[in-house]
């Protein structure tokens, strides 16, 4: 990152952290240099999740591989301090590497706490029975050192909510994702082989249901990347038809169009909250994209789209490819809806992957064939309930550049704002 972009971003990260004096740890946790002194240790932050005006977790990476080389840090409002003191009393007692630091020596009321991946306090439990059954059971073989150290490599660290790792089995590495929750997993496991008994093409569950129990899913490594990697027109296409046949699958229960409507209700009055208290200068734009969105997308038409079970978070990371082969992955958000949602969401996200090239129509050469393999296959959407999706993805999206810790957030932030209405004008 440039000087000039650190400068930028550590003084939006400042200006928050003033406006939220109820969490007066905040700024400990949002900025590398300030939490790397704390530590001792050089780190750089790679996940924030954010409550306003109550607590701030991060996820950091220090240098080198294996889960070693990642940790948490949490910062609370003075009233919520003491679940952070219990949680460091009870790692203490086990022998566990939680740390309650204290940055501002004239404050008493300033609690950071620290830990590893093993210590993540929702994951701890899963991850506990992971290490002592679930690797056996999955035919993984154990590391050669700690647990979740070389050659295990982790892949995604979502703090408090999943760990995703590779690890080395006899025949093919193992990719093994642990929940907080267990019925995430089992949920999972259950629409994926729903999925592979209608020839959707998706990777083999190799988590058994005892696995499922305590939030763990797993399937063999397959593939040479995704589809965001580079141009690849068969596999973008061969995605449209597999997306067409998922959504031509008989929904398990009835739709409720109602349903869907109130939850995107709430998504977006979560999403505008949290803009407007990130980047308050952004409220009447946020406000206008807000009652387009609204207008667009939560009518309730009782004459519009047939709701389908749909993918929910479909984007060109979600398709694994092999040459022309693919396998579809992620389906942690799988739904009924629209099925123009999923069209949408993947031309969202091809925007945002190359926003200096986004042209008046949403996504590019990968979305357009997505489409057009769609299509061939028997699916059936308009351009403008894509455009509505691919807004609302955009919107949605538009605490990300905070969330992962985007060099330049701000500016990241206002631009998906202003694509999102230049899609739904």
């Amino acid at each position: 990152m440039s000087t000039a972009l650190q400068a930028q971003r550590r003084e939006a990260d400042r200006a928050l952290a003033a406006r939220d004096a109820r969490i007066p740890g905040l700024n400990w946790v949002l900025d590398d240099g300030l939490l790397s002194e704390l530590l001792g240790e050089s780190v750089r932050i790679t996940r924030t999740r954010y409550k306003p005006h109550t607590s701030a977790l991060v996820a950091f990476r220090r240098a080198g591989d294996g889960a070693g080389s990642y940790g948490w840090a949490s910062t609370t409002a003075p009233e919520h301090a003491g679940k952070l003191q219990r949680r460091a009393d009870s790692s203490r007692k086990r022998g566990g590497g939680i740390r309650l630091l204290q940055p501002d020596d004239l404050h008493a009321d300033v609690l950071v706490a620290v830990g590893p991946i093993d210590e993540d306090w929702p994951l701890r439990p899963n991850l506990g029975w992971l290490r002592d059954h679930g690797l056996g059971r999955l035919g993984a073989l154990p590391a050669a050192g700690r647990f979740l150290e070389p050659p295990v490599s982790v892949l995604r660290y979502n703090p408090e909510r999943r760990l995703v790792i590779r690890v080395p089995s006899a025949t093919l590495p193992v990719v093994v994702k642990t929940a907080a929750h267990a019925g995430e997993a089992a949920a999972g496991r259950r629409l994926r082989q729903r999925l592979a008994s209608h020839g959707i093409p998706v990777l083999p569950e190799l988590a058994d249901p005892e696995c499922a129990a305590h939030g763990i899913s797993a399937s063999p490594d397959w593939g040479h990347g995704d589809l965001s990697c580079g141009d690849n027109d068969p596999a973008a296409y061969r995605a449209g038809q597999a997306l067409a046949a998922l959504h031509g699958m008989d929904a398990e229960a009835s739709t409720d169009p109602t349903a869907d409507v109130e939850d995107l209700v709430r998504q977006l009055a979560a999403t505008r909250s949290m803009i407007t208290c990130l980047l308050p200068g952004l409220e009447a734009p946020v406000t206008r994209l807000t009652g387009r969105l609204l207008a667009s997308l939560g009518a309730g038409d009782p004459h519009g789209p047939r709701h389908v079970l749909v993918h929910g978070d479909f984007s060109a990371d979600q398709v694994l490819v092999d040459g022309p082969a693919i396998r579809i992955i992620d389906f942690d958000r799988a739904r009924t809806s629209d099925p123009a949602r999923d069209l949408g969401s993947f031309a969202a996200v091809e925007d945002i992957a190359d926003a200096a090239g986004a042209v008046p129509v949403a996504g590019g050469r990968q979305t357009a064939q997505l489409i057009d393999g769609y299509r061939e296959a028997g699916g059936h959407v308009s351009q403008a309930r894509v455009e509505a999706w691919a807004a609302f993805r955009l919107f949605l999206n538009s605490v990300d550049p905070f969330r992962n810790r985007a060099s330049d957030w701000p500016a990241e932030t206002d631009w998906h704002i202003r694509r999102a209405l230049e899609l739904i004008a």
